[in-house]
């Protein structure tokens, strides 16, 4: 447990409870919660990353949604993120990974099929990305032709992102939702 103590409504200084209020209601929260509520302790920094974070998370401009989702998950996993997977993993099934997708992920294996040819790139991506920290030129070519150019930065860009939420999990271990598992290695 983290001795940094998460910011609430009750502690919150104006400018904290101003982004939150932008933060929270994107994400339809009415309460201060996971690893944002610890990010507010800086709350100028919170205001750029909620602002990064709803241009990703939504797919930005160049990388359709379905994509950002499964690098999310993917991403949360590989960090044993439990509160950013309770969340994002439900995102998966409701964008159409399908739940055998998702506990693929939770249970560390690749899936045995793809039910979009861009998932298996995007897949193959993110796991060299996050294991192997190094993308092979033929795996960046069937992502560039998958994604464009574009759709790769922000791909890059999401796992980013999401390894800085996945840090502030690990780091700050926020309070879980009711009836959430923890993650396992």
């Amino acid at each position: 447990m983290s001795i940094l103590t998460p910011v609430t409504a009750e502690t919150a200084t104006p400018e904290q409870a101003k982004i939150a209020e932008v933060l929270y209601g994107a994400r339809g929260s009415a309460g201060y919660s996971g690893p944002y509520a610890y990010f507010l302790n800086d709350a100028k920094l919170t205001g750029l990353a909620n602002a990064l974070g709803d241009y990703l998370r939504v797919g930005g401009d160049s990388l359709h949604r379905r994509y950002a989702t499964l690098a999310i998950a993917m991403t949360v996993r590989h960090w044993n993120a439990s509160y950013a997977w309770s969340v994002h993993s439900a995102n998966a099934v409701k964008f159409g990974l399908g739940q055998p997708f998702v506990d693929g992920l939770l249970n560390r294996k690749r899936p045995a099929s793809f039910t979009e040819p861009k998932d298996e790139v995007v897949y193959d991506y993110v796991s060299h990305l996050l294991s192997a920290k190094a993308i092979p030129v033929d795996l960046e070519r069937r992502a560039i032709d998958a994604l464009g150019k574009a759709g790769v930065v922000d791909l890059v860009a999401v796992v980013g992102f999401y390894t800085m939420i996945g840090l502030g999990c690990l780091a700050f271990d926020p309070q879980l939702p009711p009836n959430t598992p923890r993650l396992s290695e």
